[in-house]
């Protein structure tokens, strides 16, 4: 499994000390305004106007630097505001006493505002890794062949949201058959991941026990009707349930996007009932397997609604019709890699939402 979590991303654009994108970059662009106004205000020779102007050199410091890194632009900017005053004469006057006052002022506003931004940044730092561990013991590795199944998965954190979302994956392997469950808890936070922890728990038991998919989803329907009521009145996982073997794919579909499956040919359709069936935990009967045949080289993708409802700057959603070339990569993780490129394309940058993404390949027997 390979994730792309928030505390990674943070990383990539900060330092250590928390500079972002390169080292004493933003204290280097502080001096440099500084300077720029020193040489415009002597050139222009208005010295007392153009002081006030020094302090927007914290400001722009605090904003993007550490709050040590603030302190330095701040004393400079502050040194310089005196300085000013030299050339003109005008040293002392209470016209430059007001404005060096103000840059004074400001420059501590600054210093406060950058400690507090790096805490707040800490503290998401620390929260992004939580989530990265928390999800990482939800959503096991699957193993990368079984079953007579090439097999690869992606767990995308919507890092702007930087909340611990419910998507969840699980694969059971038992002698020549595959069963997959992939799926997403209504809601978000600990009582989210509590569930999702509980559904993949549950069904690599039941996947094991049950002979049949519908029983396996009726189990996970008592289940989730056991737990808590959320604070939206209804707890409830949408998911799909993916049974693989002897060349045939088995589907009970609990109110979740459908699987799709890419034909070696290139064709694309969707696996299972339309519409799907109630999610789980919500009661009511459930709709038998649907099962269709797949061959050799055909790839199976399963996928949570982060996927399909990435939308971009003009609130279009995800094109679908992409999946077609990016399935057709050479391998099932170059596959992924393309999804996922795919969808960075379209939105812009980071998701929304978290995306969960499991592809299966059928492969020749082995012996």
């Amino acid at each position: 499994m390979r994730t792309n979590p928030p505390a990674e991303r943070v990383a990539d654009r900060t330092d250590a000390a928390g500079s972002p994108w390169a080292p004493w970059l933003g204290l280097r662009l502080a001096i440099g305004f500084i300077a720029v106004v020193l040489l415009v205000d002597v050139a222009a020779g208005t010295h007392a106007v153009l002081i006030g102007f020094l302090a927007l050199a914290p400001l722009f410091a605090a904003a993007v630097d550490t709050p040590r890194r603030t302190g330095v632009v701040s004393a400079t900017a502050i040194t310089a505001a005196v300085a000013a005053g030299l050339p003109s004469g005008m040293l002392g006057s209470l016209d430059h006493l007001l404005r060096v006052l103000v840059v004074i002022a400001v420059s501590l506003m600054a210093v406060y505002v950058a400690r507090a931004r790096t805490r707040r940044e800490e503290r998401l730092r620390r929260m992004a890794e939580i989530v990265r561990t928390t999800q990482a013991a939800i959503l096991r590795e699957p193993p990368r062949y079984a079953a007579g199944v090439e097999l690869a998965a992606r767990y995308v954190s919507a890092y702007e949201e930087a909340g611990v979302g419910g998507d969840l994956y699980e694969v059971v392997a038992d002698h020549d058959r595959l069963r997959i469950i992939v799926g997403d808890v209504c809601g978000k936070g600990l009582a989210a991941v509590r569930l999702a922890s509980a559904v993949t728990g549950a069904f690599r038991q039941l996947a094991i026990i049950r002979p049949d998919l519908v029983q396996v989803a009726r189990d996970l329907d008592a289940l989730v009707a056991r737990e808590p009521t959320s604070a939206r009145g209804t707890t409830f996982v949408t998911a799909v349930l993916v049974e693989l073997r002897d060349g045939e794919i088995r589907t009970v579909n609990c109110g979740h996007p459908a699987p799709i499956l890419r034909r070696r040919s290139g064709e694309m359709t969707e696996c299972g009932t339309s519409p799907p069936d109630r999610p789980l935990g919500l009661a009511g009967p459930r709709t038998a397997e649907i099962g269709r045949h797949w061959a050799v080289g055909d790839r199976l993708l399963l996928l949570t609604d982060g996927l399909i409802e990435a939308r971009d700057g003009e609130r279009r959603f995800f094109p679908m019709d992409a999946l077609r070339d990016c399935l057709a990569e050479p391998s099932v993780d170059r596959c992924l890699d393309a999804v996922w490129g795919a969808v960075h394309r379209h939105v812009g940058g980071e998701p929304h939402d978290d995306i969960a993404l499991l592809l299966a390949e059928r492969r020749p027997a082995v012996g």
